[in-house]
Order: C-alpha cells, then sequence, then structure tokens
C-alpha cells in the first residue's frame, strides 16, 4: 500500500498507527484507488466506494472520440493516456448519464475543451512535443 501511495513505509506505518495523517496528495490515491474519502477523514460508512457500473458503449464512444480528436489534429495519445482521459471524462459525465442528448453534448464539450488546448500546445513555442 506505501507503493501505491508513493510513500515510505515508515511513513505508511505512522498513518496505520494513528501517529501522523496524510496530506491531501496520499488522499487523492486513496480516493482514486477506491475509498471513500469521507470515511478515510470521519470513520462513518463504508471504507470503500461503491463500484459504478460502467456503460460499455458509452465508453466505446468516449474512446472512439479521444481517437479522432487526437487523430484530427495530428497528434498521438498512448494507449494508457487514452484510458486515463476516457476514465476522467467518464467520470465527468456520469452526472448527466440519465440523459443521452445531455450525455453527448457534455461530451462534445469536454472535447472541444480538450482540441483547445491541443491547439494551444502546439503553438507553444517553448515546448518540443505536445502533451499526451
Amino acid at each position: 500500500m506505501a507503493t501505491l501511495l508513493g510513500v515510505s513505509l515508515n511513513t505508511y506505518g505512522r498513518y496505520e498507527r494513528g501517529e501522523s495523517s496524510p496530506d491531501v496528495r496520499v488522499m487523492e490515491r486513496l480516493g482514486s484507488l477506491g475509498y471513500d474519502i469521507a470515511w478515510l477523514i470521519t470513520g462513518l460508512g463504508s471504507p470503500k466506494r461503491a463500484e459504478p457500473d460502467v456503460d460499455p458503449h458509452l465508453m466505446g464512444t468516449i474512446v472512439d472520440a479521444i481517437r479522432a480528436l487526437y487523430k484530427g489534429e495530428g497528434a498521438a495519445i498512448p494507449d494508457r493516456t487514452l484510458g486515463e482521459e476516457a476514465a476522467r471524462i467518464y467520470g465527468d459525465l456520469v452526472a448527466v448519464r440519465h440523459d443521452t442528448s445531455a450525455t453527448l453534448i457534455a461530451l462534445g464539450e469536454i472535447l472541444a475543451d480538450r482540441r483547445r488546448k491541443l491547439r494551444e500546445s502546439a503553438r507553444s513555442p517553448d515546448r518540443s512535443k505536445r502533451p499526451a
């Protein structure tokens, strides 16, 4: 667990013994591992968040849209980065998922913002490569 959190074994041991508390960065990592941050802070509820069901069709649509965006901008995106980006976008869309048209509109807005960032990075003279 210490390795997953990016802390030393001694530091993690202090967390476990209640001798110190994790900083915000460590709390974010715990949250990304599926732990409920409210439970970590208060001790109330369940330690792990319920895993959301992933809609395979929506996830496929997001992946296809990201690939098309990068291809259209002449930029490459590594598979790992594609997966991470798709997961972030999926999480952003879950709030409007009950309405298909709202979900697609939100996806379009997210991708338009990403396209703008890609174009800005391409114009930036201080960068030799575009960020993924």
